[in-house]
This record gives C-alpha cells, structure tokens and sequence, in this order.
C-alpha cells in the first residue's frame, strides 16, 4: 500500500472541512444573525469547502460527490423549516447518510476510501497506475479498503446516533459546541486509526517482502 499522509496532514485538511463552518457560524452571530440564518452561514460554507476542493483537483471524483450530496440534502432540507434545532439535527441525517455510503460502498463497487486514497496519488500517474493495478491483482489491498471504508461507515453512524439526543437536550449554542467537539473527536480517532492500520499493513508487507 502506498505511503499514507502523515497524522498532522489529515488533522490539517479537518481543521479545514470542520473549522470553516463553525467560524462562519460564530462570526453570523457576532454580526447579529439568528441561530437559524448562522447555522445556515456554517452549512454554506461547508458546501463551499467541498466545491473548492473538487475545483482544486480539477476532478470532481466518487468521494466529493457523496460529501456533496449530503450537504445538498442538508441544505435542501433546511429551507423546508425555520428551527435551528433541525439544522443541528440534520448535520445527523448528513453524517449517517454518509456512514451508510461509506458501508454500502463496501458491497457495490469500489470502497469510498479507495476513492479518497486514490484522489491523493492523482499528481503522480505512474502512482496512480500502480494503485489501480494492485486493486485489481491483489485481493488483501482490496480487503483492507473494505475494512477502512467499514470502520470509518461505523465511525460517522456512531457520531450522528449520539449526536440527536445531544442537540436535544442542549441550547443551540451549546449544542453547536458539543456536536462539533464529538464530529471531531470521532474524525481524529477515526484518522489516528486509519494511519495506524495502515502501517500495520505496510510493516507486514516488508516482513513478508
């Protein structure tokens, strides 16, 4: 398997995914914008987030159209109620919808990681090339995507179970807080396992080579 990103350059691209919509969040409220129409600033900018990567990669690829598709149904479904409650539980319905795919994605087609892993070696062609063929020949490389893309559908259906009753029993504010502390505290366990399942796997591959 080829070499993965090290811990700080995924915790990096998270502050990013993750930190834009909560600054959008604060800084509408600090402008003086409900909890409704701030909530809505964060959603934006997630959406916007996801844009400008596909726009960077200039490909617009398996995994950005998930993620894409579950901030469109977002925010689709926010204009359909003025509760800023719902928009915090809908991040839920967006974060298990994703979980789903992720799973899903195990039994039909190519895992979602493998897309997220592959997007990563686009600047490289002969690295590329190299991954699809292992994917192709080799049936372990295979089963370890379907392992990651599992753990990381389990991961994101945990987060959005117990993230309901907290904005429930919260007030707007705190519960902004709180679903954003357990969205990333599951992200970081979920990347700090990922690097180190996959060195696992590249240590045995030298042990073996």
């Amino acid at each position: 398997m080829n070499k993965t990103p090290g811990f700080l350059a995924i915790l990096s691209s998270l502050l990013w995914d993750v930190g834009l919509s909560l600054a959008a969040y604060f800084v509408a409220h600090w402008l003086g914008a409900s909890d409704y129409v701030a909530l809505l600033a964060g959603s934006v900018a997630a959406l916007a987030r996801v844009l400008y990567v596909a726009v960077r990669s200039r490909k617009f690829d398996v995994f950005a159209a998930v993620m894409l598709g579950v901030f469109l149904v977002g925010l689709g479904l926010s204009f359909l109620t003025g509760s800023a409650k719902f928009l915090l539980v809908k991040e839920s319905f967006g974060t298990g919808t994703a979980g789903l795919a992720f799973i899903g994605s195990c039994f039909i087609g190519r895992p979602l990681i493998y897309h997220a892993a592959l997007r990563m070696q686009q600047g490289d062609p002969a690295r590329a090339a190299e991954f699809e063929r292992k994917w192709t020949d080799l049936p372990q490389f295979r089963r370890s995507f379907r392992i990651m893309s599992a753990v990381w559908g389990g991961g994101l259906l945990l987060d959005a179970i117990v993230r309901v009753p907290l904005v429930l029993a919260l007030s707007t504010s705190a519960a902004v807080t709180a679903s954003t502390v357990l969205f990333i505290a599951v992200m970081v366990l979920l990347a700090l396992w990922n690097v180190r399942f996959v060195k696992s796997i590249q240590a045995r591959a030298a042990v073996q080579a």
